[in-house]
């Protein structure tokens, strides 16, 4: 769930963002804050199907890539072990 915020003007010219919980429609606003875990949880239910494809993908050449040195370096071993 988001709150909206505002811009403040501060007396040394710095922008402050203030959270206005007054305004309760986040389409009006100029900027909405949104807490992490609600944000969390709502971005990984609307993934699209190609953006979960493409993190699957990721996940499996990095695993398969780990299998791959591990098989390596099991078979430099076993070389270690019979001399």
């Amino acid at each position: 769930m988001g709150v909206c915020a505002r811009t403040v003007l501060q007396p040394d010219g710095t922008l402050l963002l203030a959270l206005d919980p007054s305004v309760t429609d986040t389409s009006t606003c100029a900027y909405v804050v949104e807490t992490g875990a609600s944000n969390a949880w709502s971005e990984l239910g609307n993934m699209s199907i190609e953006n979960a494809h493409q993190i699957g993908l990721s996940v499996g050449v990095l695993w398969a890539g780990m299998w791959g040195f591990k098989a390596i370096r099991k078979a430099i071993s076993l070389n270690e072990e019979k001399e």
